[in-house]
């Protein structure tokens, strides 16, 4: 067996027959053994390349720290992204100001996130705050604040448009009041779980679930609605956790020592919410460094220690599990969370586990949603010609099966290296080409010639593409597709 490239046969002596049989079932590809790389091509441009905002603003927005061009504050009559009269400011916070805007041909009146320019000027915040906003805007949930519009303004710099909400954040609320009674926490949980089980329905974390990002709205029919704000945005200011991201006070001890956010961290997130929510307090504050020791060592007290009134021990369990130091032990996901939640709510006699109507259409326009998003997965997985998305530097996310099988490999593709595979040896190239296509953005297809021994011979093409940026989970990585040509005789 060689890697020599094989004799290419006449056109009459081409099998074009149906897939290859190899192992006694049908497969459309050889696994990798051996193949002489051919000719590079350019298959032309992303389409979508152009369809979002560039990561380099207008101006470098900052002009590299030097001050020239540097964004100033908004003030009440300016214009920001050609569109947004702004007519007030909402607030301030960790990312920057909130304005209260209205659009120039719409007359209706939005919520704007001007980004701190010591943030923006920053590539990586930068290209994470477009990532987010992609992320947030791709959502349609009745507990997610919508994100309606973002971009660059030449004078005023990074900006995020939501909807406006009308009302208090629950941090608010507790600051005001003091703690709240168990059935409204845990009608605001109910709330919030069935939220970050969309988003991690969606392959999606949160990773900044805190009481600040929580907001109760007021409604015209006196329902208590809530809608989770900031997918991760808060993250960007980093100085007093010494490059941890993340709220200290929240944060899962595994998080603390490094790793990044997960859905056991958003749930344990979750139970120092709950916690909160039920006291008035947080289990753990102070120090910095205290904060952080108590996350690694200290157990969450059980919250009926804390209250004045009477709390089912069941508040104390659902807890408890949510915020274990060991993620394992959490909850394996929010929806066993919530399958608590509703036997709490249940001794607590309310209605069917906290369960809300939803309006028919609402309700049909979130089956069909995930309709498309499971049909997408099915399609995915039994699809014969192999594909992978990949990040640049051939760390596999996902793949499917046939992606798998061409590789030899057993499983899934978590944590799978391509460079732990057979491929670079058949694809000498590869790695070169994942870096052009990520950072230039143009498809390259490559043509190979893999041996199946003997004179068993197929000529199959691997595309390369980028991933859409608007993609919501893989964007910045590279598409790979691997798709038979025909076969040869050696």
């Amino acid at each position: 067996m060689t890697t020599r490239p094989p004799t290419r046969p006449s056109e009459s002596d081409v099998d074009l027959g149906g897939p290859i049989e190899r192992e006694g079932h049908e497969t459309l590809l050889p696994s990798v053994t051996r193949s002489v790389l051919s000719v590079k091509t350019y298959v032309g441009a992303d389409p979508l390349a152009d369809a979002v905002p560039p990561l380099v603003p207008v101006k470098q927005i900052l002009d590299d720290h030097r001050g020239e061009g540097r964004p100033r504050g908004a003030r009440t009559g300016d214009v920001i992204g050609g569109r947004y009269i702004v007519d007030g400011q909402l607030g301030r916070g960790g990312m920057g100001r909130v304005l209260r805007v209205r659009h120039q041909a719409l007359g209706k009146a939005f919520a704007l996130k001007l980004i701190k320019s010591v943030i923006a000027t920053n590539p990586k915040i930068r290209e994470m705050f477009y990532r987010e906003a992609r992320l947030a805007s791709a959502l349609t949930h009745d507990n997610i604040c919508s994100i309606v519009d973002f971009g660059v303004d030449e004078d005023h710099g990074l900006f995020m448009v939501m909807e406006l909400l009308d009302g208090q954040t629950v941090h608010q609320k507790l600051r005001q009041s003091g703690k709240l009674s168990p059935k409204v926490a845990c009608d605001i949980m109910w709330q919030v779980g069935d939220a970050v089980r969309f988003i991690h329905s969606r392959q999606i974390l949160h990773g900044d679930i805190k009481t600040e990002n929580i907001f109760l709205v007021r409604t015209a029919a006196h329902r208590r609605m809530i809608k989770l704000l900031d997918f991760g945005l808060a993250r960007a200011d980093l100085g007093r956790t010494e490059g941890i991201d993340g709220t200290p006070e929240y944060l899962a001890p595994e998080r603390i020592d490094g790793a990044p956010a997960s859905q056991a961290s958003d749930i344990y997130a979750l139970g120092i919410v709950f916690w909160e929510l039920l006291t008035g307090t947080m289990p753990f504050s102070g120090e910095l460094v205290d904060v952080f020791r108590m996350h690694r060592e200290v157990p969450v007290p059980p919250p009926s220690q804390h209250c004045d009134d009477p709390l089912d021990e069941r508040a104390d369990q659902l807890i408890s599990r949510a915020t274990a130091k060991d993620p394992g032990a959490r909850h394996p996901d929010v929806q066993a969370f919530m399958y608590e939640l509703r036997a709490l709510m249940g001794m607590l006699g309310m209605d069917q586990g906290g369960r809300r109507r939803v309006a028919p259409d609402a309700a049909r326009e979130r089956r069909e949603l995930d309709h498309r998003v499971k049909a997408a997965a099915e399609v995915f997985g039994a699809v014969a010609i192999p594909m992978a998305s990949v990040d640049p530097t051939g760390r596999v996310r996902v793949a499917n099966p046939a992606f798998l099988e061409f590789l030899g490999v057993a499983g899934d593709a978590g944590g799978l290296e391509l460079r732990d595979s057979a491929l670079p040896e058949v694809y000498p190239g590869l790695f070169e080409d994942l870096h052009e296509v990520a950072t230039k953005r143009r498809p390259i297809k490559r043509v190979i010639y893999l041996n199946e021994g003997g004179d068993r011979v197929v000529e199959a093409a691997v595309v390369l593409s980028a991933a859409p940026s608007g993609a919501e989970v893989t964007a910045g990585e590279v598409h790979l597709v691997l798709h038979p040509l025909r076969a040869l005789l050696g």
